[in-house]
């Protein structure tokens, strides 16, 4: 049983499972469409999530929400799956846990956090119970991604992205979501690996810059911007809270993409997944990253259209 396996995380998890034959079932706080929507199951209810699980050999805990729905909807599927005695219960966490944090970071770093949403996947792992297997994904990208790739694409296009300067050569430890969902099945699959923990990232992360200027020419954003660092403090510091008062008012249908400090922050940190841990217990294949951005550019070019001259 998947839980938010309707999200698009969920969905490449539903994917890989079925095609490696497991008997895989998703189920989501709201009612989605497609294959991977099988069932309706708010998580933070502890007599739904029971009831859910029932006749589960596994679950994976792909929910996510404000900090109090993940947390919550964690500790019921602990507390579930240890009442039904589930055989293994992977948990989907975060490389936020581990905050500004720079250089590489094995899996045994401190968790640092400082932001709500990394704070929340912090208190979600030590609420996931002593045997989860707990992984750990940087930046999860692929086609159908509005986040990290929608979301990208539309910046570029505005030139409101491009090359950052400085403030751009963090590291951007990409992880396709079909690898996370081949990463998912053998860690269901696999012996001994209960409590374990593992980076999921690219073996060599690419500069934001680089990926900005490839994803930039492959959907006609071109020529690509060369950003200002006033351009960007404006961004973080008047521009996002402006359009977040907007949002919350109810205006936000025609609205450019807001830019949090947060996002511009993670642009400029020099962090690197340390990745062998999972390559060893785990062993399952990567894309490419030049591969797997030319799926994104396709799918926004698709979804998007061709820019406009």
């Amino acid at each position: 049983m998947v839980l938010g396996g309707g999200g698009f995380v969920g969905g490449a998890i539903m994917r890989a499972l079925t095609e490696a034959g497991f008997a895989a079932f998703a189920a989501h706080r709201h009612p989605v469409g497609g294959p991977a929507a099988a069932g309706v199951c708010d998580a933070t209810d502890p007599v739904v999530v029971r009831n859910t699980l029932l006749g589960a050999g596994c679950v994976v805990n792909a929910v996510l929400g404000d900090a109090a729905s993940m947390l919550a909807a964690t500790r019921n599927i602990t507390a579930a799956a240890s009442m039904l005695g589930l055989r293994r219960v992977v948990h989907l966490s975060s490389m936020a846990v581990y905050g500004p944090t720079v250089g590489l970071v094995q899996e045994s770093a401190k968790l640092i956090g400082g932001r709500s949403y990394a704070d929340a996947k912090i208190a979600c792992e030590a609420a996931s119970g002593a045997d989860a297997i707990i992984l750990r994904p940087g930046i999860v990208y692929g086609p159908g991604g509005e986040q990290w790739a929608g979301r990208i694409g539309r910046l570029l296009r505005a030139g409101r992205l491009g090359d950052l300067g400085e403030a751009g050569d963090g590291r951007c430890n990409l992880i396709h979501a079909r690898d996370v969902g081949a990463a998912v099945v053998a860690a269901l699959a696999r012996p001994g690996l209960e409590g374990r923990i593992f980076n999921l990232s690219t073996p060599a992360p690419p500069r934001w810059n680089q990926v900005f200027f490839a994803f930039g020419r492959a959907i006609g954003a071109v020529p690509v911007a060369r950003v200002a660092a006033w351009r960007l403090m404006v961004e973080g510091r008047v521009l996002t809270p402006l359009l977040h008062l907007a949002k919350i008012g109810g205006m936000s249908a025609r609205l450019p993409a807001a830019m949090p400090r947060s996002l511009l922050a993670l642009f400029g940190q020099d962090i690197m997944l340390d990745y062998h841990m999972a390559d060893q217990a785990l062993g399952f294949a990567r894309t490419a990253d030049a591969d797997g951005l030319g799926e994104c550019a396709a799918w926004f070019l698709r979804r998007y259209g061709k820019p406009r001259r």
